[in-house]
């Protein structure tokens, strides 16, 4: 598969080497945020003996948390040490399989073979709008007709204002990432693997998969609302307040007022 990888696979590989992803979802309250809300609505659509496909896995937490209530789980991941940690971390684990490959070429994978497909990495880590499409279409492929497709984006504003307009010097920040103040537009994202869209540019991508397969929207929702932009705050928050922190993340997650200034959202689609 080395030989086959192009340059944007080559660097998201580099920049998640020595990360432990598997550990991200768990490092504050506000990155948790993340993981509650998306467990959430995992849980309204999977249903009794459900078999899943968990496609860009990266350290495999939703593999493992969906292994542990009992489902099968098949996780694809590009990057190699990713990959090892899970085949170490899941050995004789009966419940996942774990496969080193590419959310664009699954052909180790049959069709309409999935109860539920979750690519929940891989399209904000291509940057090309064909390759994009070609990654959900073959999401789509191994689903079950009537099967639900989570499919997750970064979107670019939470990042700006808690990572660029919050720091010591951010006209030089903006300068670095390639950023057009007239339209308040990421144009380049210099330095990170990372595609970061806004809701037109989901829209477009989503639309055009639709309308090229057979899918339909079923719903989209923010993983994690505007926790990352208020980090500080919710991670002092007592249990209590953080429980109610959560149930409105859940309260408001469908909103398309708030969308645009989540870290994360996900559009959900169904196989026809």
């Amino acid at each position: 598969m080395g030989n086959e990888l192009n340059e944007q696979e080559k660097k998201v590989i580099e920049q998640y080497a020595g990360f432990p992803e598997w550990k991200r979802l768990s490092y504050t309250k506000a990155h948790e945020t993340e993981f509650i809300v998306t467990m959430h609505y995992l849980h309204k659509y999977l249903t009794p003996g459900a078999k899943i496909a968990d496609v860009g896995a990266g350290g495999g937490v939703y593999t493992k948390a969906l292994a542990d209530e009992g489902y099968k789980v098949d996780a694809v991941e590009l990057t190699p040490e990713y990959v090892k940690h899970m085949k170490e971390e899941f050995a004789g684990n009966e419940h996942i399989r774990v496969f080193e490959g590419n959310a664009k070429d699954l052909h180790f994978l049959n069709d309409n073979e999935y109860d539920l497909v979750l690519v929940m990495g891989p399209i904000y880590s291509i940057k090309d709008f064909e390759d994009r499409k070609r990654a959900c279409k073959e999401a789509l492929r191994i689903a079950k007709p009537g099967a639900p497709v989570f499919i997750a984006f970064c979107l670019q504003d939470a990042p700006l204002v808690h990572e660029i307009f919050m720091s010591e010097d951010p006209a030089s920040e903006i300068t670095e990432i390639g950023y057009d103040r007239e339209t308040a537009l990421v144009t380049d994202n210099t330095g990170s693997s990372r595609l970061l869209d806004i809701i037109p540019t989901v829209d477009e991508l989503i639309d055009a998969v639709c309308k090229e397969n057979d899918a339909k929207k079923v719903c989209r929702f923010a993983q994690d609302g505007i926790s990352q932009i208020i980090g500080q705050q919710v991670n002092s928050m007592s249990e209590k307040s953080y429980v109610e922190w959560i149930q409105y993340l859940i309260a408001t997650a469908e909103r398309p007022d708030l969308m645009g200034f989540s870290d994360h959202i996900v559009q959900v689609l169904k196989k026809l």
